[in-house]
C-alpha cells in the first residue's frame, strides 16, 4: 500500500498544506492555514511533522504539522545560508543549496533544480518564470518543455522519496506535480496566494 503524503506550500500568505491520505496522489488542500499574513519564502520539511521556515520576521519551527511554533536555533537556521550568498539558489531532494558552479547553467535562469539519479535531470525556469527548460547532460544542451500553468514558476521542489518526482508553484497560485523527471506536467491543486516554497514529504 502507497504511504500518505503531505505537501507544505509556502506564500506571500502563509503556510497551506495539502494531504494524500491514502498515497493515491489525490491531494487535497487542509482547510487550517498556519502562520497567516506572513511571507513564507524558505521552507524544509524534515518528515510530516517537524519543518521550518524562514518569513519576513524570523525563522521559525513546528515538530506537530504547523500548529505550534517557536524560534528556530542556529542549526535550523543555517538550514537557510543559500539565502545570504550571490550564487544561484538550487532547490534539491535534500533541500535549498547553491549553484555549484561559478558559471550559470543557462543564460537568464531566475530558478534552478537539480533532480539527483543515474543521470541528473536539471529544470530552470527563464523568460521571468513563463518558460520551463529542461536538460539531461548537465546544462550542456536544453529542450523547452511545454507547459500551461497560469503565472510565472516561483518555486521548485524535488521529492525527497522519489528521484522521478519534482514539484513546482507560481505565482499565480498554482501547484503542479511531474512523475517522470520534469517532461510532462499536471495540476495538483491551488491556493490563494502566490506560492514561494514547497516541501513534499511521506507520512511515517
Amino acid at each position: 500500500m502507497a504511504k500518505a503524503g503531505v505537501l507544505y506550500v509556502g506564500t506571500d500568505n502563509g503556510l497551506y498544506t495539502f494531504s494524500d491520505p491514502g498515497g493515491l496522489g489525490r491531494w487535497r488542500l487542509l482547510p487550517d492555514t498556519a502562520l497567516s499574513g506572513e511571507q513564507v519564502f524558505g521552507l524544509v520539511a524534515a518528515d510530516s511533522q517537524s519543518l521550518v521556515v524562514a518569513t519576513k520576521q524570523a525563522f521559525l519551527r513546528s515538530d506537530d504539522g504547523g500548529r505550534q511554533w517557536r524560534e528556530a536555533d542556529a542549526e535550523d537556521r543555517a538550514l537557510f545560508n543559500f539565502l545570504a550568498g550571490d550564487r544561484l539558489p538550487v532547490a534539491t531532494a535534500q533541500g535549498m543549496g547553491v549553484w555549484r558552479n561559478v558559471e550559470p547553467a543557462l543564460a537568464g535562469i531566475e530558478l534552478l533544480a537539480v533532480l539527483s539519479g543515474k543521470q541528473e535531470v536539471l529544470l530552470a525556469s527563464v523568460a521571468q518564470g513563463r518558460r520551463l527548460m529542461r536538460s539531461d547532460d548537465g546544462g550542456k544542451q536544453w529542450q523547452e518543455v511545454p507547459v500551461s500553468w497560469q503565472g510565472a514558476i516561483s518555486a521548485f521542489a524535488p521529492s525527497s522519496y522519489h528521484i522521478d518526482v519534482v514539484w513546482v508553484g507560481t505565482d499565480a497560485g498554482q501547484i503542479w506535480r511531474s512523475d517522470d523527471r520534469g517532461r510532462t506536467w499536471q495540476q495538483v491543486g491551488s491556493v490563494p496566494a502566490a506560492v514561494r516554497c514547497l516541501a513534499a514529504v511521506r507520512v511515517a
